[in-house]
């Protein structure tokens, strides 16, 4: 989980400006899919702190394009949310290192998913920056075989 904060940084330091403006099919660009992992980053500690706290907690859901356009991550610097999400998860991990092995089968209830673990929450979440990663990539695909 350290290393994802790595693996963003090492994928946008050598975007071309062309590749920062440019947007994915569903019309997100850099800033969007880093603004957007820092909101779900906020959402996921927030729950997994509720679960750890709580017995059973209803886990809320979220519209993604809602805090997206509340967020206007265009008009940030990219630095800044970069700086954002790696204190969240700082923050994610640590209160995560704190749970002995049996606190992470504390369950919680997803919106949509039912009931999941502590650990389940967390893989969800590694996986949904997995594929956001990968749309940064194809970003930056896209803009070296425009030059």
């Amino acid at each position: 989980m350290n290393a994802q904060i790595g693996i963003l940084r090492s994928e946008i330091a050598d975007l071309p400006n062309a590749a920062l403006a440019n947007r994915t099919d569903d019309g997100w660009s850099v800033n969007d899919i880093v603004g957007h992992m820092c909101d779900a980053s906020h959402i996921v500690h927030k729950r997994v702190d509720m679960m750890i706290k709580l017995e059973e907690p209803q886990l809320h859901g979220y519209d993604p394009d809602a805090l997206a356009q509340a967020r206007n991550a265009n008009a940030a610097r990219l630095e800044d949310l970069l700086s954002e999400y790696a204190a969240q998860r700082a923050a994610t991990v640590a209160m995560l290192a704190d749970l002995v092995h049996w606190n992470w089968a504390r369950p919680g209830r997803h919106p949509k998913l039912g009931r999941i673990s502590i650990r389940q929450q967390v893989e969800l979440w590694l996986e949904h920056e997995d594929e956001h990663l990968a749309q940064i990539r194809s970003l930056k695909d896209a803009a070296a075989v425009a030059h």
